[in-house]
């Protein structure tokens, strides 16, 4: 074997690849990643998907309110879910009846609760409203299927007290729950419902 003959072998020796085992290991190792990470993505992604329907019920009451305010007529905003599995549907309304925000469907991962967590039929009914006045503040609308806090931070399933709180609970499919509550001035927060003092 000449010279040339003998570095062109040892070239194609170093070229020569990964081995059988060395691949399997390699796809060993990228399955238990795979297996580690989909599924808290997967939880990620619910979390996000309640946090973010929330959050844009929270602007929309916001904006419904303001239109009230500027408009000097009455708004209400009703959130309905007819089945635990059917998606919750949110109109806003003027008194008139005409939608003053386009409606809008939630992700079928947010389902309708109340604060221990049941959903529609079992133990919480739908639809629930909230109103605003001329001026803003949260109006009784005479719905018994309102969830109101009373002041121990007791919910009561009764049409809402003009000074009393009242409380939309949203949960998603891994029982994350986030409370949206509108305030007797018609003002809307919203938090994790278990960091919520109401």
């Amino acid at each position: 074997m000449t010279y040339t003959q003998a570095g062109m072998a040892s070239r194609l020796k170093a070229q020569a690849g990964f081995t059988l085992t060395e691949i399997m290991i390699i796809v060993g190792i990228i399955s238990l990643l795979v297996m580690i990470a989909v599924p808290n993505f997967l939880d990620w992604n619910r979390e996000y998907k309640l946090k973010d329907a929330v959050s844009m019920l929270h602007g929309n009451i916001g904006l419904t309110r303001m239109s009230a305010i500027n408009q000097s007529t009455t708004m209400t905003v009703t959130i309905t879910q007819a089945t635990p599995t059917s998606p919750v549907t949110v109109t806003f309304r003027n008194s008139a009846g005409t939608d003053v925000i386009q409606p809008v469907t939630m992700d079928a991962e947010v389902s309708l609760t109340n604060a221990t967590g049941a959903t529609i039929g079992a133990g919480v009914n739908s639809p629930q409203d909230v109103q605003f006045s001329p001026m803003g503040l949260r109006r009784d609308s005479g719905n018994a299927n309102n969830l109101c806090i009373t002041g121990t931070g007791a919910y009561t399933g009764a049409a809402c007290t003009s000074n009393s709180n009242q409380a939309f609970n949203f949960m998603n499919t891994r029982g994350l729950n986030y409370r949206l509550v509108v305030t007797s001035t018609g003002k809307a927060s919203w938090c994790y419902a278990s960091g919520c003092a109401q």
